[in-house]
């Protein structure tokens, strides 16, 4: 299963767990949430993952190093400072938050499996190998970060 390391850009993995989630969801049941308390929750959810991406994206830019998440070996620079110092992992952390926002928008059932889902997913094929290069690069103090730096929340 190697051969999916870093192969699929995780905003396409997040449209698809979204439309998948979609699509699915026209042959589902709803939650049953009144309209009004889901749409809120969806808007809270949904604004807690933006800020994160952008806090993060933000952060990179700031300190230009790249934000490529298929050539984690062109990192510059290990940021540990602002969001990255609660999770080493805000953009992928903001993902999850819009994939629940979205669950909860459409009523879905599935938005916990997905959440879950694409969690899994990304750990294995996207953190993992983006965390072995960075201990290539930055050896002890990539050691030090993982240690003091929860990889989710």
């Amino acid at each position: 299963m190697n051969f999916l390391e870093l192969k699929i850009p995780p905003v396409a993995l997040l449209l698809i767990a979204i439309s998948g989630m979609g699509s699915a969801q026209l042959y589902l049941p709803n939650l049953g949430l009144p309209n009004g308390f889901a749409l809120s929750l969806a808007i809270i959810n949904l604004t807690i993952g933006l800020t994160i991406i952008i806090l993060a994206v933000w952060h990179f830019r700031k300190q230009r190093t790249t934000v490529n998440p298929h050539f984690p070996e062109n990192s510059s620079l290990l940021i540990t400072s602002g969001i990255l110092q609660r999770t080493r992992n805000p953009m992928y952390l903001g993902f999850v938050f819009v994939i629940i926002a979205a669950g909860l928008d459409m009523q879905s059932f599935l938005f916990p499996i997905v959440a879950i889902g694409f969690i899994l997913y990304i750990t294995r094929f996207q953190i993992i190998p983006e965390e072995r290069a960075l201990l290539k690069l930055f050896s002890q103090e990539f050691a030090q970060y993982t240690k003091s730096t929860p990889r989710w929340i």
